[in-house]
């Protein structure tokens, strides 16, 4: 009789509890880990022989858009690729249920012009037969999953479905309509919502724009009626409220502190977002931890998400929000419905001019350290264009004799939109913020934003840049630690307690590799095809692990998926609070 379903000898074992790794076994019966040690003897019905390898546990992500991609991707595009064994989806609000059948596709439309997720993808791999949020929870419970999933309800729809949509962008919610919204909001708690997450940044700066150009409902929210809203996980008593007020000094995080002082003492986490390090603006980082520190010695219990990886954009003049989002007359580009109304609202010379005050006017902090340095990467076919392939913005600007707005927009109508850039890093290339901030138990770095932005950048390769970048080449970062950072910690951020960790007891969610053998190119995002009607979207060039288990199955081996689909639907609430009420 075996005693273990599967064995994984002779590795060095990196628990993500932080402590020293350690050359051990690890045994595991069903999905669950039993007994890490010397197992010498023991018989198992499979044993991966783990000798020189690393055997550590699989990364977890607290900040994901996978909500639609998981309906036609088990592994969620490159997530399961890259070690990540459990996502948190439907962050900032934005989200595919509850809704009804007369509002699907403007919100479809909606999740286009905020996380750049198409329509054409939803309306062809969304099977749309959901109405309520249990419903499509059980939808999603239901699929073939390669990672574990587990989700917010996004406030956005359930503004929409309790008020309808013309006087959700237009007012907050009455007295009927809250109790509404807090008894859905406890019926999807029940069914296994994490909580809820909502965008609130306001309209000013605000990169999350609707298919007109103006704000969502939930940034056009007042401070009083998100507190009220928010009542509805509060009283409750458990759960997370994800909240996005702020990016760099863009928008008041005011709000997360009003929330989280309403949340004190009843066991209800607020996560914060988004802290990011900047290397020309590099005091956001004492500014931001302060701040934190400051609710966390009050006895507010908010931690921060933080993206902090070395990522950057590849985009066009139709996906500058990606990048710029904060620029007026970036939301101007957004709001047009075809290419031809970007190309005649370039030709303007006033819209040229408002571009290139508003550019004049930001700090920073907009395009990935500034539209200068945004390198042309494609300029279609124009032979008088080619010359400037490979030269930054600013050089271009130079040569042409143009202010670098006028330079970019000169391209774009000269290239038929055809213009392709690649930006600077999205965060600092000088890690010393990143360090400071990883240091602070209230800061997760497990945020990718995967699933969103897919024709602008893929950032599910975060983790295993960490572990090259900070581990392997910086040296600045210990094996245990950053395995800790992708994993325990943001599990416990999340109130996620058997995952995580390589203990008896949790779930077998494990990666086996090689420091020396994980990989990610720098020069490009690579172009792959595999989007609902074959449509494409970019990731990085990342990988390397030798094994990739969810739940006790092999997922991924090598690089290459083995079509296993172990994945569950998580939970970290109670099935039947109000019940028990």
């Amino acid at each position: 009789m075996t005693q273990f379903d599967l064995i994984i000898t002779n590795g060095f074992v990196v628990d993500g509890t932080g402590a020293a790794g350690r050359n051990a076994d690890v045994g595991i019966v069903g999905d669950t880990i039993v007994e890490v040690g010397n197992l010498s003897g023991k018989s198992a019905g499979r044993t991966i022989d783990a000798r020189g390898k690393i055997v550590a546990p699989g990364h977890i992500t607290q900040h994901t858009h996978y909500d639609a991609a998981v309906f036609w991707d088990p592994y969620c595009l490159d997530a399961g690729r890259n070690g990540v064994t459990t996502v948190l989806n439907a962050n900032c609000g934005f989200g595919i249920a509850p809704v009804r059948e007369k509002d699907k596709e403007r919100l479809m439309a909606m999740l286009e012009s905020t996380e750049q997720i198409p329509v054409e993808h939803q309306r062809a791999g969304l099977p749309w037969d959901w109405e309520t949020f249990p419903e499509y929870l059980e939808r999603v419970r239901g699929l073939k999953k390669g990672i574990n999933i587990l989700t917010y309800i996004p406030l956005n729809p359930l503004l929409i479905y309790v008020m309808g949509l013309e006087a959700a962008k237009s007012r907050g919610p009455n007295k009927e309509e809250l109790a509404e919204m807090h008894r859905l909001i406890n019926e999807a708690m029940d069914a296994g919502a994490v909580g809820i997450s909502m965008s609130v940044m306001g309209a000013e700066g605000n990169s999350h724009v609707d298919t007109d150009g103006s704000s969502m409902p939930t940034d056009a929210l007042d401070h009083q009626s998100i507190i009220d809203i928010c009542q509805g996980v509060i009283q409750r008593g458990e759960g997370i409220i994800q909240m996005l007020p702020q990016i760099m000094h863009f928008g008041d995080r005011s709000i997360t502190e009003k929330v989280a002082e309403a949340a004190k003492g009843t066991g209800v986490r607020i996560i914060h977002n988004t802290f990011l390090t900047h290397d020309l603006m590099p005091h956001v980082v004492d500014d931001d931890l302060q701040w934190l520190n400051g609710l966390r010695a009050r006895g507010l219990d908010v931690t921060a998400g933080a993206l902090l990886n070395r990522g950057w954009v590849e985009a066009g003049i139709r996906e500058l929000d990606a990048a710029s989002g904060q620029l007026g007359a970036v939301r101007e580009i957004v709001a047009c419905n075809s290419n031809e109304e970007v190309l005649e609202l370039l030709a303007q010379p006033d819209f040229v001019q408002r571009f290139v005050e508003h550019y004049d006017n930001a700090d920073p902090s907009n395009g990935a350290a500034g539209l200068e340095g945004q390198i042309v990467i494609e300029v279609g076919e124009a032979p008088e264009l080619q010359a400037y392939r490979g030269k930054t913005l600013k050089e271009v600007a130079e040569a042409t004799g143009q202010h670098t707005v006028e330079a970019l927009c000169d391209l774009g109508l000269k290239s038929n939109l055809a213009l392709q850039l690649k930006s600077g890093l999205l965060t600092a290339s000088d890690v010393t913020g990143m360090l400071r901030l990883l240091a602070n138990p209230a800061v997760i770095g497990g945020g990718s934003d995967g699933g969103a932005h897919t024709k602008a950048f893929g950032m599910a390769h975060y983790a295993t840049d960490y572990l090259i970048w900070l581990v392997r080449e910086k040296q600045v970062l210990s094996l245990e630690e950053c395995h800790f950072q992708t994993s325990l910690k943001t599990a416990k951020s999340i109130r996620l307690e058997d995952r995580g960790a390589l203990l008896a007891g949790f779930k077998a969610d494990i990666l086996i590799y090689e420091l020396d053998k994980l990989y990610f190119d720098m020069e490009r995002y690579r172009i792959v095809h595999d989007m609902p009607n074959g449509d494409w979207r970019r990731e990085a060039t990342a990988g390397g692990y030798d094994y990739v288990l969810v739940n006790g199955e092999i997922t991924h081996q090598e690089d290459q998926p083995t079509g296993a689909s172990p994945g569950y639907l998580a939970r970290v609430t109670s099935e039947t609070k109000l019940a028990a009420e």
